[in-house]
């Protein structure tokens, strides 16, 4: 009997170490309530074994004792049926016992499982928190495209258009340093598409390898002076967003979950400007569409910044070379536009 007794309190004790193990506040709080509730089931099991056949045995032995006093029994004869009463209640003790020992080590066996494979999962989790050091991006672009004339917004030629760009860019970011470093490279290819609008009846005309505003010989409605210009733009961004942690403590790695901003350039390739514009002679409306080089530099080459909010960023560059080679007063595009990034 103090054999089935010890042994079931080491076995206990050994579970209530597992228990406290599994328990940690690193394990899923609806599984170790359901782990608790096997526990105490299968305790109060072994409990209620040991309890009636204590009670059983104890009844035996006062019927014993009842026949010695009766003189059923002689005294050796009672000593020897109450060993046999004894060894028989440990024998089912330990027999009842050992079906509950054997649900404990599945238990045991199943949890151990879990941990297995709860650990493979956070892995698996862990790493989907840690994004790529390089990333895909796209991003589409609208703003608004100013002439600088001798670098002065505000000049006699031109006049503001309010959306007058279009850009699309495709292209990535590679995080530099350590994989919680805040600096980037930003990179892409594109294009921006530049619409001016000149002011009064001008339109563009070439004279002698120089570009110039015209005056029209007829009312001109609708003038315009688009241009194409393809980009290769490096950025070095710095991401502000803080550390950010998951309910187990993990570190997220994520850029743009914040505040950023961007300081680069770019170089370019300028394709053929267009000219259009609606006039009218004798009440009858024209439209033409001029394209030509207009003299105007092949290869672009800038400067630009940005700084934004996750999805979307203000940006503005700055065409250092004039547009034209030869023309009344240098000519620079200076660009504010709102991006947003797709990918």
């Amino acid at each position: 009997m103090k054999k089935v007794l010890l042994t079931t309190a080491f076995l206990l004790s050994i579970l209530s170490v597992q228990a406290q193990e599994f328990f940690s506040d690193k394990r899923p709080v609806q599984s170790a309530n359901e782990f608790t509730k096997k526990v105490n089931d299968i305790s109060y099991d072994i409990d209620l074994i040991i309890k009636n056949n204590k009670e059983k045995l104890k009844q035996d032995l006062n019927e014993i004792d009842q026949k010695v006093e009766n003189n059923q029994l002689t005294k050796a004869e009672a000593d020897k049926l109450r060993n046999e009463k004894a060894e028989f209640y440990a024998k089912q003790i330990e027999e009842e016992t050992k079906i509950q020992e054997d649900k404990i080590k599945v238990l045991i066996n199943n949890k151990i499982e879990d941990n297995i494979n709860f650990s493979t999962d956070m892995s698996a989790y862990q790493k989907q928190l840690v994004e790529n050091k390089t990333l895909f991006m796209a991003e589409l672009t609208l703003g608004n495209s100013m002439m600088l004339v001798d670098n002065k917004l505000k000049n006699d030629y031109y006049s503001g258009s309010g959306l007058s760009s279009l850009g699309i860019g495709l292209g990535g970011k590679t995080r530099l340093g350590k994989e919680t470093s805040p600096f980037f490279i930003r990179y892409d290819l594109g294009y921006m598409l530049h619409s001016f609008k000149p002011k009064g009846n001008k339109i563009m005309e070439s004279v002698n390898n120089e570009t110039l505003l015209v005056n029209a010989p007829y009312d001109v409605d609708r003038s315009r002076i688009n241009s194409l210009e393809f980009r290769l733009s490096n950025y070095f961004e710095y991401d502000f967003s803080k550390k950010k942690y998951d309910e187990f403590g993990n570190t997220i790695i994520k850029s743009r979950q914040s505040f950023y901003g961007g300081l680069g350039g770019f170089i370019g390739l300028n394709t053929n400007l267009t000219n259009s514009f609606r006039y009218q002679i004798n009440g009858e409306d024209y439209n033409a569409s001029i394209i030509s080089k207009y003299n105007a530099q092949k290869f672009t080459y800038g400067i630009g910044a940005y700084i934004g909010y996750r999805e979307l960023n203000l940006k503005a560059t700055y065409n250092l070379n004039s547009v034209f080679k030869k023309s009344f007063a240098d000519q620079n595009v200076f660009n504010v536009s709102l991006v947003f990034n797709l990918l």
